[in-house]
């Protein structure tokens, strides 16, 4: 049994943002729901011939790259063209062998994106000096997703309290409540004593996890005030509650209506919020257009997890799902494309390289899951998305684990030589070269480069 969100009493602007949130709960659970499953077209057709010297070149790449982490310059005015010079050679990659158009270079790679991952690793070292890089590079995701929105809504790409905050708040919350390790009754405490503390109580933290979080949520609460912003707190709320109904994946739940309900409030939530976080108020098209880019970046993480969610016993909608998953993938494809194509916010010629991008990114991490997981699909459908792909499945799984082992070494030496600097660098590298979930590889996106994000 779910517990109950410890918030105040649903009235005035508490109650108007859980109507607002409740249909988009439901228009999208519809809008999943009216998706076709039929196999997509992921692009043009790709000869074997073509798809082997992609495969060379980007093996090529991977060993150039592990070269110049290494050379990564000992004097600080040496960096910016090192760094630039990093970026050159991966965006001449992706427009030569992966048809990236040439606009990518100043999204993909804006200056404000690598400086406001370089501000976070360091103050996210500052606040734990512990903290484990995987932890950090799941944080960092969020810090690229809320960095994706401010570029969406046309603000300044920038790292702000309440970006490191919330940021911050997922290795400190979500994985102690994915802890299979922790007892039930110790989750269930901890989030009864959140939800207090989102509503605004004066709860003592209790131990030095809580003191953490506590922590993270009064940065938050000097940026954006209760009062004056009452759905950015709603939305951390939500994301609260999406957690806490989470928790009953844990235990199993077969229904599949309510498998999707939980993933789409979940997922939905946590993106609606990083757009609040970043804006403090959302147009209605803006907010629907946030709660879709988290229900199907939640339905990725799904995917990409439902092996291992099978084995731990975690209900998803994928890991309850006999195999083969090839209409549940064919669905989510389509429906990525929906969200993004269909968003009022975002229509009209000028935003087309943003929606472009982020379609690019996602389609990176769906077949990227598919090619790491071939037993989950059957071979028709893996042949049909193979054939329009720039990689053969087989290539990228083998990529993938030649970059891990290239890049870490490299990354492994700078580190040893340059400390924590060297983790910004190195951070806004995987973020172009890899996905930091699931080990997934982003020479699934550096390799595919049809990357663009959920």
């Amino acid at each position: 049994m779910a517990l109950p969100l410890a918030a105040a009493p649903a009235t005035g602007a508490a109650a108007i943002f859980q109507d607002r949130f409740d249909e988009l709960c439901g228009r999208h659970r519809e809008l999943w729901l009216g998706t076709d499953e039929t196999t997509p077209r992921v692009g043009p057709p790709t000869p074997r011939h073509r798809q082997w010297r992609n495969a060379r070149a980007t093996r090529g790449l991977i060993d150039r790259l592990a070269a110049e982490i290494r050379r990564y310059p000992q004097a600080p005015a040496e960096r910016r063209s090192w760094r630039d010079g990093l970026q050159a050679m991966v965006s001449r990659f992706g427009e030569e062998r992966l048809g990236w158009p040439a606009g990518y270079r100043q999204l993909f790679f804006a200056d404000a994106f690598f400086d406001t991952t370089a501000r976070f690793s360091r103050a996210a070292r500052a606040f734990d000096p512990a903290i484990p890089t995987d932890d950090l590079m799941q944080a960092l995701r969020n810090v690229w997703i809320m960095n994706s929105i401010q570029m969406l809504l046309d603000l300044e790409v920038s790292f702000t309290p309440a970006v490191f905050a919330y940021s911050m708040l997922y290795p400190c919350t979500d994985n102690v409540l994915d802890d299979p390790e922790l007892p039930m009754a110790e989750k269930r405490a901890l989030n009864r004593r959140l939800g207090r503390r989102l509503a605004g109580e004066a709860v003592a933290p209790a131990d030095a996890t809580e003191l953490r979080i506590w922590r993270l949520l009064e940065e938050i609460e000097q940026q954006y005030p209760r009062v004056a912003f009452p759905d950015v707190w709603g939305s951390l709320r939500a994301i609260h509650n999406g957690q806490v109904d989470s928790l009953r994946q844990q235990t199993g739940l077969p229904d599949p209506d309510r498998l999707l309900a939980i993933s789409v409030a979940k997922g939905g939530a946590s993106v609606l919020a990083d757009g609040y976080l970043v804006t403090g108020r959302l147009e209605p098209a803006e907010a629907d257009f946030c709660f879709g880019y988290g229900t199907f970046l939640q339905l990725l993480d799904d995917l990409q997890d439902a092996r291992a969610d099978r084995r731990a016993g975690h209900a998803t909608l994928f890991s309850t799902t006999t195999p083969p998953l090839d209409r549940l993938a064919a669905r989510l494809y389509r429906f990525m494309h929906r969200v993004v194509e269909e968003s009022d916010r975002f229509r009209g010629r000028r935003y087309a390289p943003r929606r472009d991008l982020i379609l690019r990114n996602c389609r990176s991490l769906l077949l990227g899951a598919i090619a790491e997981e071939p037993r989950l699909f059957s071979r028709p459908f893996r042949r049909a998305l193979e054939r329009r792909w720039p990689l053969g499945f087989r290539a990228m799984r083998r990529l993938r684990r030649y970059a891990d082992r290239r890049l870490r070494a490299a990354a492994d030496e700078m580190r040893r030589r340059r400390g924590a600097e060297s983790l910004c660098i190195l951070s806004v590298l995987r973020a172009r070269l890899r996905c930091p979930r699931s080990q997934a590889s982003h020479l699934q996106a550096a390799t595919t480069f049809r990357y663009d994000d959920r």
